[in-house]
């Protein structure tokens, strides 16, 4: 499995017992204190709330791209796009591609006196999916070698499988953390925590990424150095106090 550093963020609990119930929120504030009255407090509980962040190294990427065409009539710019061509040249380089939007507008000078027709434009948007990550700067330089008039996008991700582990861990430091909560605020009342009554979990945030954008001036090839993916989870645990 691949280990990468952890971050854990934000704490909310809830100690219900003896009569009283104690909030603590991580906010950076001092914890504010809530009456909450139980009828025995051999049942009461703890609830305590915890996020966790795992970060793994991209093993996708999507490189959008778009050729233009331009001519006098909708057809004319459609027949002038070099899109054929820069499919061509990303497949060549072994990666998916896929067509992800196709348009054709008419094109107007516009004066004073009113608009008028110059011509169409035609725009073919295509993707290109690799697993090799390290190729990207590869494929951008290629679809724009071919033709493409414009690069609109790179995404990484991460596959099903490394999502998944990293969710896993992500989980597990969470509950060590809810755990490791509970065990202090229970310890301010002389209980101790006994088993998990219930968990909910949830996922949180969406995929981070960073990346690095250069060109190598020995050999004039794109050179892209992506950040880590963010994988976080939320768990919110209520536990027995003994």
């Amino acid at each position: 499995m691949d280990t990468q550093p952890l971050a854990v963020v934000g704490v909310l609990a809830l100690l219900v017992a003896g009569g009283a119930g104690f909030a603590l929120a991580d906010t950076g504030t001092a914890p504010t204190a809530e009456t909450t009255p139980t009828a025995e407090t051999e049942n009461a509980t703890v609830t305590v709330s915890a996020d966790a962040t795992v970060e793994r190294t991209p093993d996708e990427a999507t490189v959008t791209v778009a050729a233009v065409g331009r001519g006098e009539t909708a057809a004319a710019a459609r027949d002038n796009l070099s899109d054929d061509a820069v499919e061509s040249a990303l497949e060549a380089e072994g990666a998916t591609v896929t067509s992800s939007r196709f348009s054709v507008r008419p094109e107007y000078d516009y004066r004073e006196s009113g608009r008028e027709l110059v011509g169409y434009v035609a725009v073919h948007t295509v993707e290109a999916e690799t697993t090799d990550v390290e190729a990207v700067g590869t494929l951008v330089d290629a679809a724009v070698d071919s033709g493409a008039d414009r690069v609109e996008g790179i995404t990484y991700s991460l596959s099903d499988e490394t999502r998944a582990d990293a969710r896993e861990d992500a989980l597990t430091t969470a509950m060590d953390r809810a755990r490791g909560d509970a065990t202090t605020l229970a310890s301010a009342e002389d209980r101790g925590v006994g088993d998990a009554v219930t968990i909910q979990t949830s996922e949180r945030g969406q995929p981070v990424v960073r990346a690095e954008f250069a060109t190598a001036a020995d050999s004039g090839q794109t050179d892209i150095s992506p950040g880590p993916v963010t994988v976080g989870a939320t768990v919110q645990v209520t536990y027995e106090l003994e």
